[in-house]
């Protein structure tokens, strides 16, 4: 669907150009969302913020010479001191759409996983349906939930992420009545 085995999505433009982002070239659309940014404050972002995970000069400079070649981010010198000038990189509105699509994509594919391991856990049996089980569920949250833990502080949530946290809330609750009535009746069926 959403990605291809090479970790990239695949977005249909409204004028049927298809785009192919890398995971790469999504989190630095992401980086510039919040501010505009040199590539080595793209590199120092990614080092705060994605754990062990590491990305290299050589991996994000491509990536972001692609963006500005599909008119997905700008640049602008800036002057410095001593130094050359430094480039400091811009989404654009046409990188604004295209990031806005390419979470909604991830958010889609996060639903069609989240259906197959349904469909997988209804569907199998034996020594398959044990390993799949085999010891507490250990997955991340949903996206949603990520992001909130990120920018939803007392003085930042707005009327939105209060509204996404009273869903969720709601939701938790449901999935943990289920859990309590199959332990339940699980206790009596041993009985």
């Amino acid at each position: 669907m959403a990605f291809s085995g090479r970790g990239r999505i695949k977005i249909t433009q409204s004028d049927g150009k298809e785009i192919n982002l890398s995971i790469v070239q999504l989190i630095i659309l992401t980086i510039l969302n919040k501010q505009p940014t040199h590539g080595y404050g793209v590199l120092d972002r990614l080092k705060d913020q994605l754990g062990g995970w590491q990305l290299k000069s050589g991996t994000v400079y491509p990536a972001l010479h692609r963006l500005r070649d599909e008119g997905f981010i700008s640049e602008e010198k800036v002057p410095q001191e001593d130094r050359p000038d430094a480039i400091e990189y811009k989404l654009t509105p046409a990188g604004k759409k295209i990031l806005r699509a390419g979470l909604h994509r991830l958010r889609d594919e996060a639903r069609v996983q989240d259906h197959f391991w349904r469909f997988m856990g209804t569907s199998l049996n034996g020594e398959i349906h044990d390993a799949l089980f085999a010891g507490p569920p250990k997955g991340p949250p949903p996206f949603g939930i990520i992001a909130m833990r990120r920018h939803c502080r007392p003085s930042h949530c707005g009327p939105h992420q209060l509204e996404f946290l009273k869903q969720y809330r709601e939701y938790l609750e449901r999935e943990l009545k289920w859990v309590a009535q199959r332990l339940k009746d699980l206790k009596s069926s041993d009985e």
